[in-house]
């Protein structure tokens, strides 16, 4: 039995919670949470302990084979440097990384130096979905064309420095962005895992605040292998936009095309929270009419921390995971979109540093 310690109560724990309990060889044992109604009745539904500050679990709770970072973005840092320097070796931290690319790189030196099995947490790379796009892409012939977008259904907000902001997520220092930071990383991350490298970015970004909270995407994204990508996010002033609009308020529409000298597949409903069932649309030549295959998206929650326990078990992690390495791209990749869009969408080849 694999004992957890989660640090974090908000909005994606219930998704790792609803995850959990559906893995036998699971134990969720501690939970760290300033929420504290919300951290007990966590506590209550496992048999877990609860402590209001994340450091005394770390303290305390030395037996636990893996730590769940799930704390608010601008503590990812400073609760995964925490967990590592009180001697766990097991490790799984929430999408983004860090809310800025030198926190990520200060953590990649850390992770390598004490050897830790770090796992970054997207898990629509375990979605089976996406996981069967990556299996067709090969059969497409010279790859062409790939469009990735999200829309939620919303107004144009009001322009202002003065923003009321309703959260942590909401405020862009906190944060580290948002619209790009929130559901974009979800998708440069699947352009990694599908297509490999990302070679250069053109992005132009409107903002809703003087600190930078982004609203509206359009980024185009070449591959190292070639392959030109069309990146899309935004607000449409539409009620009930999209197939999945109940969960999210209002409105909201994702989805994917790939598109090859030999076929072409598309992805639509692939909603993070899992709520709805996805669809894969696969057409290739030679096919009479399109194949569409159903998934169910809350899986990606089960295999992502399926995926954790066996790399608790092992010490290693696993294929198909996310890496420290992977995270810190990721955030790379965002802060030189926001670099390009902040120079009217010039080009910007990528130089990673690791």
């Amino acid at each position: 039995m694999i004992k957890l310690g989660i640090l974090g109560s908000g909005i994606i724990t219930e998704c790792h919670f609803f995850a959990l309990e559906r893995i036998d060889d699971a134990q969720v044992a501690a939970i760290a949470s300033l929420d504290e109604e919300a951290g007990r009745n966590a506590c209550e539904r496992f048999g877990a302990r609860y402590y209001r500050d994340y450091k005394e679990l770390l303290e305390k709770e030395k037996e636990l084979d893996g730590i769940v970072v799930a704390l608010p973005n601008h503590m990812h840092y400073q609760g995964c440097v925490d967990a590592i320097e009180a001697g766990f070796q097991n490790i799984l931290c929430e999408k983004p990384l860090c809310i800025s690319s030198e926190q990520s790189a200060k953590l990649v030196e850390l992770v390598r130096e004490k050897g830790i099995m770090f796992q970054t947490a997207y898990m629509k790379r375990f979605n089976p979905g996406f996981r069967k796009i990556r299996e067709l892409a090969d059969q497409m012939g010279e790859m062409e064309f790939v469009t990735f977008s999200i829309f939620n259904a919303a107004p144009e907000p009001e322009i202002s420095g003065e923003k009321e902001l309703g959260s942590w997520h909401d405020d862009a220092k906190l944060s580290g962005g948002g619209f790009l930071t929130h559901s974009g990383s979800h998708h440069l991350d699947l352009l990694r895992y599908c297509f490999g490298e990302i070679h250069s970015v053109a992005c132009k970004c409107r903002y809703d605040n003087k600190d930078g909270r982004d609203y509206f995407l359009d980024a185009d994204l070449k591959m190292e292998s070639g392959i030109d990508v069309d990146m899309k996010l935004g607000r449409v002033d539409v009620k009930d936009l999209g197939p999945q609009w109940k969960p999210f308020r209002g409105g909201w529409n994702e989805s994917v095309e790939v598109i090859g000298s030999r076929g072409y597949l598309r992805v639509d409903n692939p909603s993070w929270q899992g709520y709805e069932v996805m669809q894969v649309t696969k057409w290739f030549q030679g096919m009479c009419g399109p194949e569409t295959y159903s998934f169910e998206c809350n899986e990606q929650w089960i295999n992502e921390l399926k995926a954790f326990i066996k790399n608790c078990e092992t010490g290693k992690l696993g294929e198909g995971c996310s890496s420290v390495v992977d995270g810190y791209r990721v955030d790379y990749i965002i802060e030189k979109m926001r670099e390009s869009g902040n120079q009217e969408g010039k080009e910007i080849v990528l130089k990673y540093p690791y």
